[in-house]
């Protein structure tokens, strides 16, 4: 059993003088006991979780990001009700496929076109709802991923090195798994409130504007694939960010370094395809600068862009043989970073 006041003997690490004083002041010492309530040892981590969660609700900017992440939600929420639209009414195809057109790559827009066209609109349904639900994954939510991470996750441990709070949590009965499974999943508590949230949401809302229920038997595969893309999102990351809090007892130099990851590599992507993606432009519009972007080998240097090649095999847009090489980059990575997490976790019952 594990009391769940871990985070108050976290933050007060003193002795409490407010009411254990006797007439003269003097700290009144030896054993208090405990009237809270207790944790049954499968959910010791729970108790470490939501201390994270609480001090990291704290931010004002990390409520206002959890905001503003529900506003692409919107944005493509729309895409879904003209695309149903479109479907029922013809008048509607020519304003679906000019807005959705600038929502999704080239490919898929050009199947839209094609569907309109033969005005078989149905068979390309399941194409749509996906492709919009991985934009959404990539772009806007991915985004917003660097920043909410960034903000959360590098005091989570460096603090805990900083304030010898080790001494505390490891006082208990707790394992450094126990440990480190708390604080991951208080940063995935907010990741899943910018990615998995509002994708099931927007595939509810696609649901409910389409004619005929019978839409779930053709995406039924869909939540499947939010799931997953979602694993893909938070799993590396999270790891990854709480490797670089482990590394130091300042949470600004994790902070940077999360941050100099991303942002280094999605340059050095930037700089290296920026000949190639020029060229194909010129020679074949947008449609062959998107292609030799995603193609490009360089994708491997940008956590980002990687992210984004697998998650783009989770949809179903490309094959596993295309994207085995950035699977394997994440499965790297989140394997290092958790071998040099726990490493570090553990130096203080080492001592």
């Amino acid at each position: 059993m594990m009391d769940a006041s871990l985070d108050g003997d976290v933050e007060m690490a003193e002795l409490d003088t407010d009411e254990n004083t006797d007439g003269r002041g003097v700290n009144r010492l030896g054993y208090r006991g405990w009237s809270g309530e207790l944790e049954s040892g499968w959910m010791r981590w729970t108790v470490i979780s939501a201390v994270g969660i609480r001090r990291a609700w704290q931010s004002r900017w990390l409520r206002r990001m959890l905001f503003f992440a529900w506003l692409p939600a919107v944005v493509f929420g729309i895409g879904f009700f003209v695309w149903e639209q479109a479907a029922l009414y013809p008048d509607w195809q020519r304003p679906a496929m000019d807005y959705l057109g600038g929502l999704m790559p080239v490919p898929v827009a050009q199947e839209i076109g094609e569907s309109i066209r033969s005005g078989n609109l149905q068979s390309s349904r399941h194409t749509v709802w996906a492709s919009l639900l991985q934009t959404l994954f990539r772009y806007p939510q991915g985004v917003l991923m660097v920043m909410v991470i960034g903000l959360i996750a590098p005091p989570m441990i460096s603090q805990d090195v900083r304030s010898r709070a080790f001494l505390l949590y490891f006082s208990r009965p707790l394992t450094r798994g126990e440990y480190l499974l708390g604080k991951l999943a208080s940063v995935w508590v907010y990741l899943s409130m910018i990615s998995t949230l509002p994708a099931l949401a927007l595939y509810v809302l696609g649901v409910l504007l389409s004619p005929s229920l019978n839409v779930v038997t053709a995406t039924w595969d869909l939540p499947l694939r939010i799931v997953a893309a979602s694993v893909i999102l938070m799993l590396p990351t999270s790891v990854l960010a709480l490797c670089f809090s482990s590394l130091t007892q300042e949470s600004r130099y994790a902070g940077f370094a999360w941050f100099a990851s991303w942002i280094l590599g999605w340059f050095t992507f930037g700089a290296a395809t920026a000949g190639d993606a020029f060229s194909a432009q010129m020679s074949g519009g947008r449609m062959g600068r998107e292609m030799v972007l995603e193609q490009s080998s360089w994708t491997h240097v940008s956590l980002y862009h990687t992210l984004g090649r697998v998650q783009s095999w989770v949809f179903g847009f490309v094959n596993f043989r295309e994207v085995w090489v950035s699977a394997g980059i994440l499965i790297a990575v989140t394997v290092i970073a958790l071998a040099v997490l726990l490493r570090r976790i553990s130096a203080p019952m080492r001592v």
